[in-house]
């Protein structure tokens, strides 16, 4: 039927751009010559709602894979990467956010920061998903992530009415989006370890909530690896036993058993 054909179709749509993506990976300089292409591609698909995550998708390889020589392609794609952020679908806003967390260690886009700022932090203070909405819940994990490395990057370009690392607390763990979980929670840990001042909040007020958020996570082996693990169990045995348990008081129960 029309139905199956059509997705079919975008099933083998999906298959050639992460086949594109891989020859980006393996030979990001020689792909340089395929930017202009990938440009008119992306525009074109843009246009038709059917074919815009997928040029989104596109638009997150060509940024993950050549960094700031992605950059002429930007104009293509950016406008619709803030325009679907605002989308109610979530397959949409997924790779929109994706490509912020990617775009947000250059310095290029330092440009579009206070802006990117300003709609995760209303889409993060928003409601949540509803539980049974997975794309919804991926989607919001996404933003997450995406707040979350903006904060690290480009915090002096957040507007003052965004507490962003407050938010990104708050929200802490990431769930749904594994590979964003293992990400995420890795990055935590490691800021954590070197005592990184926007992490911890004024007077260390956030630290109590970061302690449970990589509690929860601990040995959680779909949203935290082996490597994550050994760093969290670091960071527990160096924290003096007092301070531990003033601040596991407000961990859950599965939480506290596992700190023990």
């Amino acid at each position: 039927d029309e139905d199956g054909e059509g997705g079919d179709e975008e099933a083998c749509r999906r298959s050639f751009e992460d086949a594109v993506g891989a020859v980006m990976e393996v030979a990001p300089q020689e792909f340089l010559q395929c930017l202009p292409e990938c440009s008119n591609r992306m525009k074109q698909w843009l246009t038709m709602k059917q074919h815009r995550t997928l040029a989104l998708f596109l638009a997150c390889d060509l940024i993950q894979h050549l960094k700031e020589h992605s950059e002429p392609a930007w104009p293509v794609f950016m406008p619709a990467v803030f325009e679907c952020l605002a989308e109610k679908d979530g397959d949409a806003r997924t790779p929109a956010a994706y490509a912020i967390s990617l775009a947000a260690p250059l310095p290029k886009f330092g440009e579009a920061a206070p802006e990117a700022f300003r709609r995760l932090g209303q889409i993060l203070s928003g409601p949540a998903p509803k539980k049974r909405d997975e794309s919804g819940k991926i989607a919001m994990d996404n933003c997450l992530s995406a707040l979350f490395a903006l904060a690290r990057h480009q915090l002096s370009l957040c507007p003052p009415d965004v507490p962003a690392w407050q938010v990104v607390v708050s929200k802490l763990p990431i769930q749904d989006d594994e590979d964003e979980a293992k990400k995420v929670h890795k990055a935590v840990a490691e800021l954590l370890l070197e005592q990184h001042v926007g992490l911890l909040g004024p007077d260390q007020a956030h630290l109590g909530k970061v302690l449970s958020a990589l509690a929860e996570v601990y040995k959680q082996e779909n949203v935290c690896n082996e490597e994550t693990d050994a760093v969290i169990l670091r960071i527990f045995q160096m924290l003096p036993r007092d301070n531990l348990l003033k601040l596991a008081s407000g961990f859950s129960e599965k939480q506290q058993k596992k700190i023990e």
